[in-house]
């Protein structure tokens, strides 16, 4: 098992950047009706855009399987068997028209990359809070309006894509995710952030981009972890007062906000190794 994931471990890459993977070494099947022939032997299935309305009953079949592509597939609803794949690492269901999950996908425990991104959910699927070794999860561009107080219950979290939902708070539960490295919660509805973001000491990418926002929590800024922080398209008028913990900066951008000029001269002397955009 640590071979097959070391074979599927993913590097981070730039600011917003999809993870990029190290070359391939599982047995790799892309035809369904060879992959049940052999099923023993399956560790990668991939049936990226095959036109599949509906996965048939048997995915508990492949024991040996640790990655799974079904991106761009109409399926609409994902079999309940699905939590049988006791092994599962990397799981590609992105693009799928999925409104919910089943509740035995709760039982993917070894799941540890997971792309739900471009589907048709509207509420936080319960099922994802069973998913403690999870790291990667993105849920960009659904209908989500809502992330509940259980998201702390993804407690090896390190990569969060919230980015181009209709999200109108962020509970102070996301406080408790004390791994999170990147968090991705622009074009949504946001007015304010918890302070009990200043928890994750290890956050070095925040794009809040394209929301509400009006003013941000002196705490952010005591996180000196940072190195890109994205805060372009909201109504700020001005930065917290003291950013002298945000000396580590790479970029900040904060481009459509109504800063004055004396305010974006502040913020430049006060950051003067970073790349501040207006």
């Amino acid at each position: 098992m640590k071979k097959f994931l070391a074979a599927i471990a993913l590097f981070t890459g730039g600011f917003g950047c999809i993870p990029q993977e190290r070359p391939e070494t599982l047995a790799r099947y892309e035809d369904l009706d060879a992959a049940l022939k052999t099923p023993d032997a399956v560790q990668y299935l991939n049936l990226y855009r095959q036109g599949r309305t509906a996965l048939p009953e048997g995915l508990s079949q492949f024991p040996a399987l640790v990655k799974l592509s079904l991106r761009d597939n109409p399926l609409e609803s994902l079999p309940g068997d699905i939590g049988a794949l006791s092994g599962l690492v990397w799981l590609d269901a992105g693009q799928c028209k999925l409104s919910a999950l089943p509740e035995e996908f709760g039982r993917l425990t070894a799941l540890r990359r997971l792309w739900l991104n471009d589907n048709a959910l509207t509420n936080w699927p319960a099922a994802l809070h069973g998913l403690s070794a999870l790291e990667y999860l993105n849920l960009d561009r659904n209908g989500l309006n809502e992330v509940p107080d259980d998201v702390a219950a993804l407690s090896s979290l390190r990569w969060l894509r919230l980015s181009g939902n209709a999200i109108k708070r962020l509970p102070d539960a996301m406080g408790g995710l004390t791994g999170l490295e990147r968090l991705y919660v622009a074009g949504n509805q946001l007015e304010a952030v918890p302070d009990t973001l200043e928890n994750l000491r290890k956050l070095t990418d925040i794009d809040l981009s394209e929301n509400r926002l009006t003013a941000l929590p002196e705490s952010l800024a005591r996180l000196s972890s940072l190195r890109h922080v994205d805060l372009q398209g909201n109504r700020l008028q001005s930065l917290p007062t003291d950013l002298s913990d945000w000396r580590g900066l790479k970029r900040l951008r904060l481009e459509r906000n109504p800063l004055s000029q004396e305010e974006r001269e502040r913020v430049k002397k006060a950051l003067p190794g970073c790349t501040v955009l207006f």
